[in-house]
């Protein structure tokens, strides 16, 4: 039995005899129609044998309608009077859909209206995939992962669309709440050793706040307006302050609906001791 494996049309005892398919590269599922071709003449081409890989066979000359529901690669072979196969190796290729899912986390460290947004792996990890971000907002992005700052606290929707090298694609959205919200430490160490020497309130990076600043004996040491709140621990006029627990308000300066923090934090100067 001759195995003859081509790409182009194939001349067999003088005849030119091959086979196309209208389609072989799909998304999900694939339904080709195989298409017998002999372009000489007279036909000595008695049978005809089809094995389409997926399973599936046929016969006759006429044209074959298979459908690929599973993704693969499929081999595709004809029988010649039941002496001959032609072959066409990897023929067929169905890929999946890419997965548009993605996953979200806000970053205090970059402000609360920050969000970080990343896609899901992939099934196939051995093609090439590209990535369209949209958000309500009106900005975009075009990278698997992407970190978005809102414009303000809400309720955003947020699109993505993924295509596969083949050009398969999905998409989805997701409703995002952004908050405004405040974080800081308990405790920092202005001792001059690049670690945890300030007292950081990570917010937005928007709003602009006021903290207040007291000692133990209820004496205003610190005060400030800033959308970004860092205390180095000392006091109005640049004095190092001692040692000991202070009490902090924050509010925003100009949105009196929103209400007023408040927190105790503990500063030590001393190198590694807390």
């Amino acid at each position: 039995m001759l195995f003859i494996y081509f790409q182009f049309p194939l001349y067999i005892s003088g005849q030119n005899v091959y086979f196309l398919a209208d389609t072989t590269t799909g998304c999900d599922s694939l339904r080709v129609i195989f298409q017998f071709i002999n372009t000489t003449f007279p036909d000595t081409v008695s049978t005809v044998a089809w094995d389409f890989g997926n399973g599936e066979t046929g016969t006759g000359k006429s044209d074959q309608e298979v459908l690929y529901n599973i993704e693969g690669l499929y081999s595709v072979s004809m029988i010649i009077n039941n002496n001959t196969v032609i072959t066409r190796q990897n023929y067929i290729k169905v890929y999946p859909s890419p997965d548009p899912s993605f996953i979200f986390s806000d970053s205090l460290e970059l402000g609360s209206y920050t969000i970080v947004l990343r896609n899901v792996d992939q099934s196939v990890d051995t093609i090439g995939y590209s990535w369209l971000w949209e958000f309500e907002d009106g900005e975009t992005a075009s990278t698997r992962s992407v970190i978005h700052t809102f414009p303000e606290e809400g309720v955003w929707n947020v699109g993505l669309r993924v295509t596969s090298e083949p050009g398969c694609t999905a998409s989805s959205v997701q409703t995002i709440e952004v908050r405004d919200v405040l974080k800081w430490p308990n405790v920092f160490t202005p001792n001059y050793d690049n670690i945890n020497d300030n007292f950081v309130v990570l917010s937005n990076g928007v709003t602009v706040y006021s903290i207040r600043i007291y000692s133990r004996s209820g004496i205003q040491v610190y005060r400030a307006e800033s959308p970004t709140i860092i205390w180095d621990g000392r006091n109005q006029s640049g004095q190092e302050l001692p040692p000991d627990i202070y009490f902090f308000t924050i509010k925003p300066l100009n949105d009196i609906g929103r209400p007023e923090q408040s927190g105790f934090v503990h500063l030590f100067r001393e190198k590694g001791k807390l």
